[in-house]
């Protein structure tokens, strides 16, 4: 990631070709519903509570960074609005596009959210933890379980796109492989070398979001974002630890689900940090779709506000 934002930054076209990028999508999908084991089955029930604060916390977030934006960084309303929104960055960015805003600096600053997040989420969790998550070993399957699971996650993965379902393969491919895995169909997960794979590829994807931005600019919206970084991982923190009290769960696997990033990243960090994946791609999924289809209603509901309101 570090590596292809310098190269991005250096203006070399670090984008990836789309196959690459569904590629990385499909694996990870694929690794993640490994993760959907019958003890976490057994602990749904605690869930409705994690994603009503959940909810709360998009609507804080959005509130405190789009205040600081506006107010300590000077600005503009529509624009200060779309740079809070936390998580869904291509359906915020083609909405914003509609709305007026400076969609150079909405993609800037959510590029540099979601790079921070990457990078500084795990030496948080170490912090608060102590040290380093302990791993859960999942086995790789053997060849033939191998071949159902990425056939199965496939096919679900494409038939979810097809449906325009947000994030299409990497929810179903996630979708297939946790059904498979919660039915005891198939025990074991990807070889590690193509996990590893997928990381890297999802590594360069973030930082290949940077293609196009100049030095120049990023120095000048730099203090802005990364004011914006702290109020919003300050409100995810806050309201992470406070579920993680009242339902008894990690405190590092609450802090993951409630994060305000990418919903691709923020999945694969769960991966990395070995937690149980399915919690956290819960709420991620449910942020995601949340915004995705609260965002025109919220923006509706603005405008007729403010038309109400105009002398």
């Amino acid at each position: 990631m570090v590596a292809v934002t310098a190269a991005s930054l250096g203006r070399l076209d670090t984008r990836l070709p789309a196959p690459v990028v569904e590629l990385s999508f499909l694996l990870i999908g694929i690794a993640l519903g490994a993760g959907l084991t019958p003890e976490l089955l057994r602990s749904l029930g605690a869930w409705p509570f994690s994603l009503a604060v959940l909810v709360l916390t998009v609507i804080l977030v959005t509130a405190g960074v789009r205040g600081f934006l506006v107010h300590v960084s000077g600005w503009d309303r529509e624009t200060a609005f779309f740079a809070a929104v936390p998580g869904a960055l291509s359906y915020v960015i083609a909405v914003a596009d509609t709305a007026g805003a400076d969609i150079r600096k909405v993609a800037v600053s959510q590029g540099i959210r979601i790079f921070l997040l990457v990078a500084a989420l795990p030496a948080i969790i170490v912090a608060l933890e102590g040290g380093p998550p302990a791993a859960r070993p999942i086995p790789a399957t053997d060849w033939g379980e191998l071949a159902i699971l990425v056939v199965v996650s496939t096919v679900v993965g494409v038939a979810f796109r097809q449906a325009k379902i947000p994030a299409g393969l990497l929810t179903g491919s996630f979708a297939g492989s946790a059904f498979l895995h919660g039915s005891g169909l198939v025990v074991g997960t990807l070889p590690q070398p193509a996990i590893i794979f997928a990381f890297v590829l999802l590594g360069a994807l973030v930082g290949s979001r940077f293609v196009g931005t100049s030095l120049g600019f990023l120095g000048r919206i730099l203090f802005a974002s990364i004011g914006a970084f702290l109020v919003a991982v300050v409100i995810a923190l806050a309201m992470a630890i406070l579920v993680a009290l009242v339902i008894d769960i990690p405190v590092d696997q609450a802090i993951v689900a409630f994060a305000p990033g990418g919903l691709d990243a923020m999945m694969s960090l769960a991966l990395a940090l070995h937690m149980d994946t399915a919690f956290v791609a819960a709420h991620q999924f449910a942020r995601f779709a949340g915004i995705a289809f609260g965002l025109p209603v919220f923006l509706r509901w603005e405008r007729r506000r403010h038309r109400d309101e105009a002398p």
